[in-house]
């Protein structure tokens, strides 16, 4: 090689060395000098013509690194042995650096140990990498150790490489045991199953994969994994979600559960959540209120607006105080108003739901349409309060009326014998009126609770009413005008006559009350058709025809909470002492009782109609009644047995009999009176109250009597009668009653129509 070549070759090597930081070094032991190249010079830090000695050059090293260095090079020395250190050194200028020093004898030719050559390497930068990668690698690792979840590699020949400790729990599993073993000979049940699909194709397609998988015994749990396809292999997360998917599982049956549960029942169920205000409703809220429960967007808002006005705040105050307080439960009753307009009541449930702080989540609930419920205890609480009603009036009106004949009767009695005695007469006019008001009383008691004995006839109602004229105009004030309508080819109607008249009346005189200024009363008669869909709204009606009174006025008018309670006894707004409250309740019983309908319509203000539905005569009856006319006086000289067991009453209507120009006889009770029957064999008349104490009463002294004496005719007569002559609150076919009490003009004509008429037998 020429010497250009020569220094081409050191400059190359120079150049290089400079590159890799690499520096050369000798040490000659024979005249015990030491030699460092340029480079080795520089890393030093050292001037460009410093040459070290020996002792210098181990001065160089630190410290703590200096003794090992110092044994390298005396073995070296001493028996030829290379070395190979990384040794830290500390540089002329103070800085430390990380070197590699190496080092191999020379010998001459006889073997002897004469020089040292070597090499020097700054590798701190290698060191430092190094360093920040044993750094990182111990970073990952606890990293992946402190993970919740589990870590575990897996190289392309299925083996088990890194696991944490994760992993180990939930494998039940030492990572010992498993590194470089084949996952599905450690775990066979995962060979078929999701585990191993998505694990192929992690690594086929080199994508991640994610999925949820049950692993059965002996893990026995459901697991979230995720697999990262790596070069070596796979990176497999993965997390034990055994309690979640139970959980879900829970939740899902739960749901199905409540979806049934909404589907299956007729109730409303809603769930309405507090942080979107939103109202979810089953479908019921369509197929019993009328409404899509997902048109509009269901809200709070699209609920409160179907709540009643005047119910709104009361049921949202409600609300409000259970979410304020602790308590989970809230109920009311409410009206709610149905997608057709009408008006529905509804018992309405929910439960609050709240979170571990207590604040208010969700509200979950059912709502269920009462309105034929309440309808029905309404209908309870009426038949309750006729049955009261009834038996009040009825344990005192026997014995009422018979005081009330007797007063009524001597008060008529004197009025006439007093002709001359005006102020004597006005007294006993007073006490006669007193006693038809008590006897009014007992008997709109009656009629309300259905317990009033009808004689229902073929009644032509306009005539009835056009009879009834007078005695309207007399009872209304002339600022009140009266206009009657009377419908062409009206019906007959099957009713009492007598019970109707008063129910007229009755109605004109609260039309009176209700226009204190004057107004106009309006009657109409009419035909009418109820149908099933009417009847099916309504208590207690039956479709078919029927023959329509309605009675309007001008007056004030009702609220809706007074029209409520129209009908009921002894409510009234009239001010003490202006009325007893039975007026309406009379009308209300005696139409019920007649099986007819009554209908009242009112507003405040432009007045009141009331309308009485009374059914229509399907009777074959040739009699028809047309209206009330006063028969005179007529007596007779025909036979009576009077059978009465109060003193005071027997002895009154036997006088009146016999002023009237009858025989008459008393009894006063059965026996007593079947042994006349047996003794006298010329008895025209039975004429016998029905309630009697013994073992018999009026019906059955009257089924004896014309066993004994067949032709003889019965008028009953009684202050108050329950089943022995009548039924279905109607008097039985060809049975004669008198009402207690009674004047002497309506005995002397009843008498006398009973006695004219032709024999029949009882």
């Amino acid at each position: 090689m020429s010497h250009q070549d020569t220094l081409k070759m050191s400059e190359l090597l120079r150049i290089a060395g400079a590159a890799a930081k690499l520096g050369g070094w000798s040490l000659d032991l024979v005249n015990n000098k030491m030699h460092w190249s340029p480079e080795t010079r520089a890393m030093h830090q050292v001037p460009p013509d410093y040459q070290p000695t020996l002792a210098t050059g181990m001065d160089f090293y630190a410290p703590e690194h200096r003794e090992r260095i110092r044994v390298a090079v005396d073995k070296c020395m001493t028996d030829g042995t290379s070395f190979d250190e990384v040794l830290q050194v500390i540089t002329a200028q103070g800085k430390r650096l990380w070197a590699r020093a190496i080092g191999e004898a020379v010998r001459d030719d006889d073997g002897t140990i004469i020089e040292i050559h070597g090499a020097f390497q700054d590798i701190s930068e290698l060191i430092a990498a190094r360093e920040r990668s044993e750094s990182l690698s111990r970073q990952l690792q606890q990293t992946l150790e402190n993970i919740s979840d589990a870590f575990m590699l897996i190289d392309h020949d299925w083996r088990f490489g890194f696991m944490n400790t994760q992993a180990e729990i939930l494998l039940l599993r030492r990572k010992d045991d498993l590194r470089g073993k084949h996952i599905w000979d450690e775990f066979p049940a995962a060979r078929d199953t999701s585990f191993r699909h998505n694990y192929e194709l992690a690594m086929r397609e080199q994508r991640t994969t994610r999925f949820t998988e049950f692993y059965p015994e002996p893990l026995n749990a459901w697991f979230d994994v995720s697999a990262y396809p790596t070069q070596d292999g796979l990176a497999v997360y993965f997390r034990d979600v055994t309690e979640r998917v139970a959980s879900e599982e829970s939740l899902r049956i739960s749901d199905e559960r409540f979806s049934l549960i909404a589907k299956a029942t007729n109730d409303v169920i809603w769930d309405w959540s507090f942080d979107t205000d939103i109202m979810w409703w089953n479908d019921n809220l369509l197929t019993v209120f009328g409404y899509d429960p997902y048109v509009p967007a269901p809200d709070y808002v699209s609920w409160t607006n179907k709540i009643h006005d005047d119910d709104r705040s009361r049921v949202l105050d409600g609300v409000r105080r259970v979410l304020d307080s602790s308590t989970n439960s809230w109920h009311d009753q409410y009206r709610f108003m149905h997608a057709d307009g009408s008006t529905r009541i509804v018992s309405d449930r929910g439960f609050v739901i709240r979170d571990a702080e207590g604040t208010p989540m969700r509200m979950v609930g059912s709502m269920m349409d009462i309105t034929e419920s309440v309808a029905m205890d309404e209908r309870l609480q009426q038949a309750q309060k006729l049955e009261a009603v009834g038996q009040l009036t009825g344990g005192v009106a026997h014995d009422f009326n018979n005081l009330l004949t007797v007063i009524l009767g001597n008060a008529e009695l004197l009025t006439e014998q007093l002709s001359d005695q005006q102020q004597l007469r006005l007294l006993a006019e007073m006490t006669a009126t007193a006693a038809e008001r008590g006897a009014e009383l007992t008997n709109r008691l009656l009629a309300f609770s259905r317990r009033q004995p009808l004689d229902p006839q073929n009644v032509n109602i306009n005539k009835l009413i056009q009879n009834m004229d007078s005695l309207l105009r007399r009872t209304l004030q002339e600022n009140i005008d009266i206009e009657t309508v009377y419908a062409g080819g009206l019906w007959l109607s099957e009713v009492d006559p007598g019970q109707l008249e008063g129910a007229i009346l009755n109605l004109a005189i609260n039309a009176r009350d209700a226009m204190p200024a004057g107004g106009k009363l309006t009657i109409e008669t009419g035909n009418a058709q109820l149908d099933q869909h009417y009847a099916d709204g309504h208590d207690e009606v039956l479709p078919g025809q029927y023959v329509m009174v309605s009675v309007s006025d001008t007056g004030t008018g009702m609220t809706p909470d007074v029209l409520k309670k129209a009908f009921e006894p002894f409510f009234t707004t009239k001010q003490i002492g202006r009325g007893s409250g039975l007026g309406l309740s009379m009308v209300f019983g005696f139409t019920k009782q007649s099986g007819g309908h009554v209908k009242i319509y009112s507003e405040v203000g432009e007045g009141t109609t009331i309308k009485l539905y009374l059914p229509r005569s399907v009777s074959t009856d040739d009699g028809v009644y047309e209206g009330h006319l006063t028969p005179a006086i007529e007596g007779g000289t025909e036979n009576i047995l009077l059978v009465e067991d109060d003193p005071l009453v027997r002895e009154h209507v036997s006088k009146e009999l016999r002023a009237l120009g009858y025989r008459v006889n008393t009894a006063s009770h059965a026996d007593e009176a079947l042994n006349i029957l047996k003794q006298l064999s010329d008895i025209d008349l039975l004429f016998t109250d029905i309630v009697m104490p013994g073992t018999m009463n009026g019906r059955q002294l009257a089924e004896l009597a014309c066993q004994l004496r067949p032709g003889t005719r019965v008028l009953f007569t009684s202050g108050y009668t329950e089943n022995a002559i009548v039924h279905h609150g109607r008097l039985d076919r060809g049975v004669h009653l008198l009402n207690k009490p009674y004047r002497r003009q309506e005995l002397a004509a009843k008498v006398r129509k009973v006695l004219d008429e032709p024999n029949t037998e009882h």
